[in-house]
């Protein structure tokens, strides 16, 4: 019978922080404590707290890493050091991630009748088509 092993509760915590600040996967590799024990741990509630601190304390520095490279963005695009083609990329990146931490969408969704330029004779077609397919499908 293998021996259980037994962890610290810095082990646990160290390994759980791990899992919130990128993956239960990567932190069970780095440790090598199996997948899991890691998870098991995560969704203990002595752990809760923790988790939701690594968390908060991840998006504030995030948040700090974010002005920082914009800066660093800013001072070389005025410089001339960043290339032209690269500048689409950057700005498409900068808005989406913008967008993300402001809580704003980042996608678009849009709706649109399919029927509004059919004639009428296309628009009873298509119905009679769709109930046909809806019958051999049934």
């Amino acid at each position: 019978m293998a021996e259980r092993r037994r962890y610290s509760r810095k082990t646990k915590a160290s390994a759980v922080i791990a899992a919130e600040m990128s993956s239960v996967t990567a932190a069970a590799e780095a440790t090598g404590i199996p997948r899991t024990t890691i998870g098991y741990w995560a969704d203990q509630p002595e752990f809760v707290v923790l988790r939701q601190k690594t968390r908060e304390e991840l998006a504030a520095g995030s948040i700090v890493l974010a002005h920082l490279a914009q800066a660093a963005l800013e001072r070389k695009i005025a410089a001339g050091e960043v290339e032209p083609r690269d500048l689409a990329t950057i700005y498409g990146i900068a808005i989406d991630k913008g967008q993300l931490l402001a809580g704003e969408a980042t996608s678009r969704n849009e709706h649109r009748d399919i029927t509004e330029n059919m004639s009428p004779t296309e628009t009873i077609q298509l119905a009679t088509d769709i109930e046909e397919w809806l019958k051999v499908e049934r």
